[in-house]
C-alpha cells in the first residue's frame, strides 16, 4: 500500500475548513478519513470508523477534552466536518 497524504492538500483543507471556524484537529481527520474511505479495498460503503480526541467549547462557552467519532452511515470518501460528531 502506498500513502496517499500529501502536505500541500493537507494544509488547503485545514485553511479551507478554519475560515468556516473548523479546528485543525477535525480538519485533518476529515482529510484522513477521505483518503480511506477513496480506497474500496480498505472501507465498504457508509463503513469503517475514525475518530479523534480534541478540545471543544459547548454553548457557555467553556472548553472540553471531547472525541470526534465518524457516525454510523456517513461515507468515509466524503465526510464533512458535521460527520465527527463530538462526545
Amino acid at each position: 500500500m502506498k500513502s496517499q497524504w500529501n502536505d500541500s492538500a493537507a494544509n488547503e483543507v485545514v485553511a479551507a475548513y478554519g475560515a468556516k471556524g473548523v479546528g485543525a484537529d477535525i480538519a485533518l481527520r476529515v482529510y484522513t478519513t477521505r483518503l480511506l474511505g477513496r480506497d474500496p479495498l480498505l472501507v465498504l460503503h457508509g463503513g469503517g470508523n475514525t475518530s479523534v480526541k480534541t478540545r471543544a467549547r459547548d454553548d457557555l462557552g467553556q472548553e472540553h477534552e471531547v472525541i470526534a467519532v465518524k457516525g454510523s452511515g456517513a461515507d468515509m470518501a466524503d465526510i464533512e466536518p458535521w460527520g465527527l460528531p463530538s462526545v
